[in-house]
């Protein structure tokens, strides 16, 4: 965490996305949870470990837990974006035989 001012840096960002970095700080934890690619800047250069929603799906796949196709079918039809790439890279990675 870096001292002085903790809110640093974070003016920018939305007041939850400014709570879930501050959060981690206090409690050091292993790993945040972020999508929108500012907040996971500034996490980054805060030295936090981060994860967005298509890694924790990942993680899910590779623990038996989640049938990828059909979460990403479901994922779509929310208001989650990103881009067709990134999601096309992740059901490539995570359902290659």
């Amino acid at each position: 965490m870096k001292r002085g001012r903790p809110r640093a840096g974070l003016e920018k960002l939305q007041v939850g996305e400014q709570a879930a970095i501050l959060l981690a700080e206090s409690i050091s934890a292993e790993l945040i949870l972020l999508d929108e690619k500012s907040a996971r800047r500034i996490a980054a250069q805060r030295g936090m470990r981060i994860s967005g929603t298509l890694g924790v799906l990942g993680e899910g796949v590779a623990r038996g837990m989640v049938d990828l196709p059909p979460a990403i079918d479901r994922l779509r039809r929310t208001n989650f974006r990103c881009s067709a790439a990134l999601m096309k890279a992740t059901l490539d990675r995570f359902t290659a035989s």
